[in-house]
Formats: structure tokens, sequence, C-alpha cells
């Protein structure tokens, strides 16, 4: 049996995969190295996953996670985890190659991230070799739904709405202005606040107002990401994440109209990583 986790500074999602593909699933917090110290990991990992988990014998995890990008961090959740369980081969890797894997498999290309966040890399079937930093929604997080659902609240604020899209915006949220303003401001995860506001984009995405800030929204990550890495043009696209999975109308039109050939898109990463361990471990590796 082989577990897959991956982790994002909030929660951490686990995939339990037996020899015969049945899979269970269990969640914990976040792990992330940076906030947190190899002692706190391993006590979440008694605490919360180990009864989650029964007896079960574990012969491998794969964890991903967010802040697992350098060595040191890596292996101050790799102690953790195999303190925790001593008979099993451990590797942590960080969260950015969970995506490439997700969406390429062993291919290489560039792997786009679009859910509440956004990233991008180049990715050469083994490993990431290039990302250009997303940088967060102060700064950056082009093509994600926080940047989307800040367009649209900006947009409501500054009454920059055609009148209809007033109306249905209204009757999507009961927030008006002081509200918006005091949960972005104010109030913690502010990016997810705002990534909300992107289900109201998709749900009247027809529209040619709205499909026009998606439009935008994805135009400037091929714009300031996607292109810039070499082979852009040539090399598959793929993409992870429900922004791109629900707006992929938009995606296909702007990856057409800048030259680009997107090949999948998937909304759920966990399932596609846990399909690409599976075959690795118990399909491939008999043959």
């Amino acid at each position: 049996m082989i577990v897959i986790a991956d982790s994002g500074s909030t929660k951490t999602n686990w995939v339990i995969v037996e020899k015969d593909n049945s899979r269970s699933t269990a969640k914990t917090v976040g792990f992330n190295p940076y906030y947190q110290s190899t002692d706190d990991i391993y006590q979440t990992l008694i605490n919360d996953l180990i009864p989650q988990l029964g007896s079960k014998k574990i012969e491998k995890i794969f964890f991903y996670g967010a802040g697992c990008e350098a060595l040191e961090q890596r292996e101050q959740v790799a102690v953790a985890i195999r303190k925790a369980f001593p008979q099993t081969e451990v590797m942590v890797d960080h969260d950015l190659l969970a995506a490439a894997k997700a969406a390429l498999g062993d291919t290489p290309g560039i792997a786009c991230i679009s859910g509440t966040g956004s990233n991008t890399c180049l990715y050469d079937g083994k490993d990431v070799v290039k990302n250009i930093h997303s940088l967060g929604l102060f700064l950056g997080d082009e093509g994600s739904g926080g940047y989307l659902g800040r367009m649209v609240v900006r947009e409501y604020i500054r009454e920059a709405m055609p009148a209809h899209i007033t109306k249905k915006f209204e009757e999507f949220t009961p927030d008006r202005q002081a509200d918006i303003l005091d949960k972005v401001y104010t109030k913690p995860f502010p990016n997810r606040y705002l990534a909300s506001f992107a289900r109201f984009v998709a749900e009247n995405q027809k529209d040619p107002y709205l499909f026009n800030l998606a439009y935008q929204n994805f135009e400037l990550m091929f714009d300031r990401s996607i292109l810039r890495y070499e082979g852009a043009k040539t090399l598959p696209v793929n993409f992870v994440g429900s922004i791109a999975h629900y707006l992929s109308d938009v995606l296909y039109k702007v990856a057409a109209d800048k030259g680009v050939k997107i090949g999948n898109i998937v909304g759920d990463p966990m399932e596609s990583l846990t399909d690409y361990h599976y075959k690795k471990e118990y399909v491939h590796a008999h043959h």
C-alpha cells in the first residue's frame, strides 16, 4: 500500500492506495516547514493521521508540500514522517512537482496551476527545471481565482460593471462595498475570499463582459509567465486546478490567440497524481 499526500499551507489531503487500486482518503492540517517545526509535524502525524490510517502496512509515502522547494525544508518534513513511519520509504518534494506530474505525467512540457492561486513551471519529464515565481496575490498570481475575483470586486465597487451584471452580482453575494473591503483588508485569507468570486464569473461566462474579464486574467498569465519559458509554443502546456477547469473555454481561446497548444486540463490534480503513482508502483513495476 502506498500513500500520496498533497499539502498546502492550510490542509493536507492524503490518499491511501491499495495494490488492487482501492483508495481511501484522510485529512490533516497543512504542513509548511517555514511555519512548523519537525516536532510539530511529527505530533500531527501521530495524533491526527495515524488514527485515520489504522494498522495497515505502508510501503511508501510520497509527500508533496508547499514550502518544500529547498532540500533543507524537504528534509525537515521527511525526518518527521520517517520518525512516525519508521518502516516506510519516504519521498518529499514540492507541490509544483505534484502539479507537473498530475498535468504531464512523464512528458516534458509546461505545467500551470490555476486554482485559488496560480503558478507555472517548465518540466523535463522528471523535475521542475524552471519556475517564474507567481508572487502570490499582492504582487502577482495572474491566472488564478484570486486574481479574477479581485478584478470582479474592483469593477463592482467602482461601478464599472454593466447594470445587468451588477444585478446578478448582488444576487450572487449578500456582500456590499463595506463588507467586501472589510473581508479583504481586515480578515484572514483574503485570497480565498476573493477567489470565491471566480465562481460568479464561471457561472455567467457566456456574458461577453465576464468572458472578457476571465480572458484578461488568463492573458496576463500567458504574457507574464507562460510565454517566457523556452518552448512555450512547441511544448504541450497543461493545466491543473479548478479555475482552468471551469473556465476552459476562455482558456482555450486565449491559448489559440497566443499560438500556444493546450494539452490536458485536469480539474482535480490529486486524482491524476494518484493514478500516476499507482501505475508506477503496481502496473509498470512488474513488467
